[in-house]
């Protein structure tokens, strides 16, 4: 009878450990099938980025469906906390981290994106779009319509796992990028590039000037 017991919980356990096994769509944020550093910080907001190495053991920059569901991966990110589900998005679209999105950041984001469509979703006329706004039944029919555009995920530029991007990199990816331009995108003057410097506006416009 105590076998009994014993092997019952032992299945619960693992049926619990199952369940609570965070998978690739749990984090893969953007619908590309991976999960990028940005995305696991963003739904893991106490995510150490110096992990990701870890959990690409391929060292491809990206976290696949396979990877994530690696016992080391599961440990590693069962040691944070996940931020709440409408928070998620909203970090991934709020490039300059101020709590908020604006029309620029939607339209880097969402191919396309009518500015009419961005002030029906922002309802009180503010010129900056909340999380109560953007999750609104109305403002998610209209996001559905567009499809995320093709931002270069830092994590595919950054070839030497620091989690940011040097001249180097930058060039490597975009040919065209001239130190100027690098040096407008670095805003702190750090000689590296951020994943927030390079999903700013102005940044994108220069890289998009830069990609051949």
């Amino acid at each position: 009878m105590k076998r009994l017991m014993f092997a019952t919980a032992i299945s619960a356990l693992a049926a619990d450990s199952a369940m609570a096994a965070t998978d690739i769509d749990t984090v893969d944020l953007d619908g590309n099938g991976y999960a990028s550093v940005e995305e696991l910080k963003a739904v893991f907001p106490d995510f150490d980025v110096a992990e990701f190495g870890d959990i690409d053991t391929n060292d491809d920059n990206r976290i696949g469906a396979q990877e994530i569901l690696a016992l080391e991966a599961q440990e590693i990110l069962g040691r944070y906390d996940m931020a709440p589900v409408e928070e998620q998005r909203l970090i991934v679209l709020d490039l300059d981290g101020n709590g908020y999105i604006e029309s620029e950041e939607m339209a880097s984001v969402y191919s396309d994106f009518d500015a009419e469509d961005y002030q029906t979703i922002d309802a009180n006329d503010d010129n900056r779009v909340t999380y109560q706004e953007f999750y609104a039944p109305e403002a998610q029919e209209i996001v559905a319509r567009y499809y995320i555009g093709t931002i270069t995920d830092i994590a595919e530029i950054d070839t030497n796992g620091d989690a940011f991007a040097d001249f180097e990199e930058m060039v490597a990816t975009y040919p065209g990028l001239s130190q100027n331009d690098f040096n407008e995108i670095d805003g702190n003057g750090d000689n590296r590039i951020s994943s927030q410097e390079l999903y700013a506006p102005e940044a994108q416009q220069i890289v998009s000037r830069s990609e051949s």
